[in-house]
């Protein structure tokens, strides 16, 4: 559509395009100016849409939700290390994970992979090593929150109160095994037949 009013002519051998009339030459210009701008900003956004993530900030967080901090690799280094001992929830784990390991050997040296063309961020989310995480509104997660299927069962009668919201899936028991419940289980299991 912007070409329409250019003509192509052939001269010494370069390709030059020119406005057939001077007024539209202007207007084309304008056009093209417009178009590259908007472009432009469509991909800086995109761009910032795809690797501006953070996670929260905690102080904003629901009481009970996790602490997510993007982990800072050791200047100048790629090397994965151990997230700050007062990020962890069990800093004795940790220490004891950790102990006689030396220095770059105590967390595993991962990347973080690409899920739908985003790349996921190493975090430090309350365990010893960062992992790698990326917020449900940059990747979706499928929880299954609205699983509607006829395996799905409520929990068992005998299941602790701690149990309330658990969905629990039909036992298909091998043959010398009968559907029966375990204490202190949520759901029924398959037990040694009676």
């Amino acid at each position: 559509f912007w070409l329409k009013p250019f003509r192509l002519k052939l001269r010494r051998g370069i390709s030059h395009i020119l406005p057939t009339k001077p007024q539209d030459s202007t207007a084309v210009l304008s056009a093209m100016v417009r178009a590259a701008v908007f472009l432009t900003m469509l991909v800086v956004v995109a761009e910032g849409l795809k690797a501006g993530w953070t996670p929260e900030p905690c102080e904003e967080l629901e009481p009970g939700a996790p602490c997510l901090k993007l982990y800072e690799h050791p200047q100048g280094s790629t090397t994965v290390m151990p997230c700050p001992t007062e990020s962890a929830t069990s800093a004795d784990g940790c220490a004891a994970l950790f102990a006689g390991k030396a220095d770059g050997t105590q967390c595993p040296q991962i990347t973080c992979p690409k899920a739908l063309g985003v790349t996921m961020k190493l975090v430090c989310a309350g365990g010893c090593c960062p992992t790698c995480w990326a917020p449900d509104h940059v990747v979706g997660l499928d929880r299954h929150t609205a699983l509607e299927k006829p395996a799905v069962v409520p929990p068992a009668p005998q299941a602790p109160t701690s149990c309330g919201g658990v969905r629990c899936f039909e036992p298909m028991c091998a043959e010398g095994f009968a559907k029966g419940h375990q204490q202190g289980d949520c759901c029924y299991s398959c037990i040694t037949g009676r």
